[in-house]
């Protein structure tokens, strides 16, 4: 194991994706698909992957299932230059079937989620945690159990916790947890009703960044200083839009870590964080893959 910079820690899934005109209504009917294939997933893959190919020292602290899915799951992340560390999981391998629109639009359906990880397994990742947040500068919690099982770890260690909540509501359920550990906060705006909101009270609550991607209309943020910013998502061909989220908060983790952690992106450096975000997304969604680095993996 290198000496990291981040420590990622979350899932990794092998996800089923079928382009729709339309998102299904809930009624029975019969659709015909656009297309389907086979690609790799996972909210922490796609950031590890991200932030290798931004240059940063990265370790990928992932589930995988007891079967050859999941041994090659990993070396297909090895073989794009992450670092990473496997918690065996009992069971299969984790896996999604998308239902994607071309207009970005995602229905996630749970195949398998990742298993139970056994006591041995799980002090294994709780040492290797520790281990590398004795270097890290950062670590990105991603909603899972295996990162909700590290929180004290991660906590004790005093380093910069970056924790995406998705579409969380602003206002209960599974992330709370991780949001009270948090310094640097990105949402989506599926769920909340007032993002601006959500991101200045979060401020306020004690995180040092705050973020809102808006799909193809860009994102918002607030700075510890309470400064606002928003820059559009570049105009690009997309080819998938899977993992651009990711892509976006590797890309505005990248410069905070250059420019002096999450506190520091407050006036002109808020919106050039956006920006780089922004930049690293359309690599994302013009790659078919979940990172570009997937279509050329090192031998």
């Amino acid at each position: 194991m290198t000496e990291p910079d981040v420590l990622v820690i979350g899932p990794t899934s092998e996800n089923t994706i079928v382009e729709l005109d339309a998102l299904p209504s809930p009624v029975p009917h019969t659709v015909m698909a656009r297309s389907t294939r086979e690609a790799m997933g996972g909210t922490s893959a796609g950031k590890a992957l991200h932030l290798t190919d931004l240059g940063v020292r990265t370790l990928l602290l992932t589930t995988r299932g007891d079967d050859a899915l999941g041994e090659d799951l990993m070396d297909r992340l090895a073989g794009c230059g992450v670092d990473v560390q496997a918690v065996r999981t009992t069971g299969p391998s984790e896996r999604h079937l998308n239902l994607m629109t071309p207009r970005g639009e995602r229905l996630s359906i749970y195949l398998h989620g990742a298993g139970a990880v056994d006591p041995e397994e799980m002090r294994g990742a709780r040492a290797t945690a520790r281990k590398a947040l004795g270097h890290a500068r950062a670590v990105f919690l991603d909603l899972a159990e295996l990162s909700r099982a590290l929180i004290p770890e991660v906590s004790a260690m005093g380093r910069e916790v970056w924790v995406d909540a998705h579409d969380h509501d602003g206002v209960g359920g599974y992330a709370l947890p991780f949001l009270e550990v948090a310094d640097a906060v990105i949402i989506n705006d599926d769920a909340v009703e007032d993002a601006e909101s959500f991101l200045r009270a979060a401020i306020q609550r004690g995180a040092r960044l705050a973020i809102c991607t808006l799909g193809s209309r860009g994102a918002i943020a607030v700075g510890a200083d309470g400064s606002f910013a928003r820059a559009d998502a570049p105009r690009v061909t997309v080819v998938d839009p899977n993992g651009a989220g990711d892509a976006f908060a590797a890309g505005v983790m990248g410069f905070a870590l250059r420019h002096g952690g999450a506190a520091a992106l407050v006036g002109d450096a808020l919106w050039e964080a956006l920006e780089a975000g922004a930049a690293q997304a359309a690599r994302a969604v013009t790659s078919p893959e979940l990172s570009p680095l997937l279509e050329t993996p090192r031998r």
